[in-house]
């Protein structure tokens, strides 16, 4: 009975232990592997995407971090997004909530973080974040195809799972200073349509982005409705439904229109679709 107690007390020990010389084995080979070397791994997986890396500083940190300052992220041929900061690294604190992998990016004002389950490379799990980014600051990547059309985000967090099926599905929320959307139609006075103070509750469903409250306001009035961007993974071939309601406009252009379209009408709604990077509005009274 003595043996039996004594032999399950070793093996108590031997797990810490063994985690222990595990963790120390990798903090020491990740600090002194170089920089350059985790980069050279890094260029041809991002190749494939269709994206180059650089940096003018890349180095490990201790203790399993890797870290890029003054980084470029391009396309062949075209301008580069250039970020302050780009950190990845494991936290071990991540693991009671089991997202130990955490990736911080600064650019600017804006900053983006991710955390993830262990297995990063395909995690089955995570946390998404982005602070203060404008569509200036994408533009070298991401330009939009029509003038006049851009954004402010203040916050936005989403939660996120993978499916067996491999498909990722979530649930987060927004908020943006102002969004700016253009009125391409000619008979139309008002040549784009600003929103600010902006609001969303939405999932992300089968790389759908499914809007399910959008509040806010345009020029003084209350905005409600929802709305949908499908494919919102690719940009160019998305697809943008938003259905808003402008409640009793007071002041601005559009009331105005209300005074010369009809004096019994009081409402006005929003429509959008487009792209991600052609969207654009109509304005319909009642």
């Amino acid at each position: 009975m003595g043996i039996r107690r004594s032999s399950r007390g070793r093996w108590l020990w031997l797990a810490p232990a063994a985690l222990l010389f595990l963790f120390v084995f990798l903090s020491v080979f990740t600090y002194t592997l170089p920089g350059e070397t985790i980069l050279s791994y890094l260029r041809p997986r991002l190749a494939r995407g269709g994206f180059e890396i650089s940096s003018m500083s890349a180095r490990t940190e201790f203790p399993l971090a890797f870290r890029m300052d003054n980084a470029a992220v391009m396309r062949p041929g075209g301008r580069a997004l250039r970020l302050d900061m780009v950190r990845a690294g494991w936290e071990w604190t991540g693991l009671f909530r089991w997202l130990p992998f955490h990736a911080v990016v600064t650019m600017g004002k804006a900053r983006a973080e991710v955390r993830t389950s262990p297995r990063f490379w395909n995690p089955g799990k995570g946390r998404f974040s982005l602070e203060q980014l404008g569509s200036e600051d994408l533009s070298s990547l991401i330009p939009f195809s029509v003038s006049g059309a851009g954004f402010l985000l203040d916050t936005a967090d989403i939660r996120w799972k993978r499916k067996a099926s491999d498909d990722v599905s979530g649930t987060g929320k927004g908020t943006f200073s102002w969004i700016r959307v253009p009125i391409p139609e000619p008979s139309s006075p008002i040549r784009d349509a600003l929103l600010e103070d902006i609001t969303i509750l939405f999932a992300l469903r089968e790389g759908s982005l499914i809007v399910s409250s959008l509040t806010g306001t345009y020029e003084g009035a209350r905005v409600e409705g929802n709305g949908e961007i499908a494919g919102i993974f690719d940009p160019p071939r998305s697809k943008i439904t938003f259905r808003l309601k402008i409640e009793n406009p007071l002041e601005g252009k559009i009331a105005s229109i209300f005074d010369l379209l009809s004096k019994n009408a009081k409402n006005a709604n929003l429509r959008i679709t487009g792209t991600l990077l052609s969207p654009k509005g109509e304005f319909q009274f009642f």
